[in-house]
């Protein structure tokens, strides 16, 4: 898929004309397939981070970004803001 992403992008660089670079062969399938993908990363990020939030019921009132910012992150003061 990274391949895919880089060598349209590098086409559409090369020729800027919309039309040209949307009518290129098998476009279309390029990027479904990488919708496909895309959409399955998409649902196993959700499903990672219902069972985080399943685990922990205080996470179901935060976002999914600061959810994320707190699972990556090492300090434990980032779970609460110190003010």
């Amino acid at each position: 898929m990274d391949k895919n992403f880089h060598r349209i992008n590098g086409e559409a660089v090369k020729d800027a004309n919309i039309k040209s670079c949307c009518m290129a062969t098998n476009r279309l399938g390029d990027l479904n397939t990488m919708l496909n993908v895309l959409e399955k990363c998409q649902k196993s990020l959700n499903d990672y981070l219902d069972s985080k939030r399943n685990a922990f019921p205080r996470f179901f009132f935060i976002s999914d970004d600061e959810l994320l910012s707190i699972l990556g992150n090492n300090d434990p003061t980032c779970v609460q803001v110190i003010r």
